[in-house]
């Protein structure tokens, strides 16, 4: 992987060993499309039974790949899923439509399926236009290519990324282990509205479309719908599950409520809040990684919608980034929240420590032990309401001069 930028102090030691799903084949090559040395498109071929549910950006200036799994992703059938980096071909009109309908054209006509089963992602500078003919002629030399690893995929789909990103699980159901294996991308423009910026799923569980995009919203929310970096939904942002069938179950798992799904839940949630995690500790110049759980809440929104406002708070994430116990921006963002709270109730910690209590400094405060505290890697900020029995837990990362550097130079 070409290393433009310095290693996250808060990236994991190593990338996983991902398990083989069968029915998954992996392709990557370097293309050319922005940099002459880059992995930069991959395809991903599936068999013919493979299901697929799709979570994408909300944004009103979504990109054209997003357009187009906008229109197919109720059909909930997938053959093929081919991504590039280097360029996020969004805000580019119909030129950039017609670049993913030529790349959906040559795709189906390559492996033999339907158009509606070809899935597209792009990712990194918007507004320039992708070169049509760069994908195109690459395609046939993706199907024709020996398997490619997960690890190669997983930096093909790098921008801005100092490290790779995957996760791994698995289940036992009717005495037979069923695997699940992810890969995610994504440092900065992170205030997912949907999922992330990309992150694709794969499982040898037997599951239809219907089943699978529930599970996919539920495990969403609590994991890619719960980071911000920076405060700012990518045009991109594109979560993907498949399902292979490459392997059967006793009886089929026909509606949400089977007691069997339970497991899968769980693993589905582990892969996906590794993947978030680690997206969140490549934030764009990242020191610290930050936990914010807020609690006694009247209900699950208003604790998400406080712990939000205090993760992308400016204030907040530079005090951090300073090793700074300035409590009050906490107060200030729980505040701006616009939520209505009773002020009188609120209480404060960091890393275990209490600040505040029911709405006053906590008596014998010492600013200095909190700010010794603060100079560990993980802070976790827990904030209690007192007005009821929800929760919420958000993740995001500090903000330092280094996250102006590199989004300064980003298109240099």
């Amino acid at each position: 992987m070409t290393q433009k930028f310095k290693k996250s102090p808060l990236a994991p030691e190593s990338f996983p060993s991902l398990p083989n799903i069968q029915g998954i084949k992996l392709s990557t090559i370097h293309s050319g499309i922005r940099y002459k040395n880059n992995l930069d498109l991959s395809l991903i071929t599936m068999n013919e039974k493979t299901n697929v549910a799709c979570v994408l950006t909300k944004s009103s200036t979504p990109s054209a790949p997003v357009i187009w799994c906008k229109k197919i992703k109720n059909v909930g059938k997938a053959r093929a899923l081919i991504v590039n980096s280097g360029n996020a071909n969004a805000h580019t009109g119909n030129k950039g439509l017609k670049t993913v309908k030529d790349t959906v054209d040559q795709v189906s006509r390559y492996i033999g399926c339907k158009k509606n089963e070809v899935y597209v992602c792009s990712t990194g500078v918007i507004g320039e236009f992708l070169n049509t003919d760069i994908i195109t002629s690459s395609i046939p030399k993706l199907v024709k290519q020996k398997s490619s690893s997960w690890e190669e995929v997983a930096e093909s789909i790098c921008t801005t990324d100092t490290f790779i990103k995957g996760a791994k699980s698995n289940c036992i159901i009717d005495d037979t282990k069923y695997k699940i294996a992810g890969i995610a991308k994504g440092s900065g423009m992170i205030f997912p509205n949907m999922g992330t910026m990309l992150a694709f799923i794969f499982t040898d569980l037997p599951l239809p479309s219907n089943i699978l995009n529930k599970l996919l919203k539920e495990a969403v929310e609590k994991s890619f719908n719960s980071i911000t970096v920076d405060g700012d939904t990518s045009t991109s942002d594109t979560c993907l599950l498949f399902s292979s069938h490459s392997k059967s179950l006793n009886k089929p798992i026909e509606f949400i409520g089977d007691y069997r799904l339970k497991l899968f839940r769980e693993s589905l949630d582990k892969v996906l809040q590794n993947l978030a995690k680690q997206i969140v500790c490549d934030g764009e110049g990242a020191s610290k990684f930050i936990t914010i759980n807020v609690n006694s809440v009247k209900s699950y929104k208003i604790a998400k919608e406080i712990a939000l406002s205090v993760a992308n708070s400016s204030l907040v994430k530079t005090a951090i980034a300073g090793e700074d116990p300035n409590w009050g921006r906490i107060i200030m963002a729980i505040g701006k929240s616009g939520s209505l709270i009773k002020q009188d109730s609120v209480s404060i910690s960091i890393n275990k420590i209490k600040i505040t209590y029911k709405g006053a400094v906590v008596a014998n405060y010492k600013e200095e032990v909190v700010a010794k505290k603060m100079k560990s890697k993980n802070i976790v900020i827990d904030i209690n309401i007192g007005t009821g029995i929800e929760k919420a837990t958000v993740w995001t990362c500090d903000l330092t001069k280094e996250y102006i550097k590199i989004n300064a130079d980003y298109r240099s």
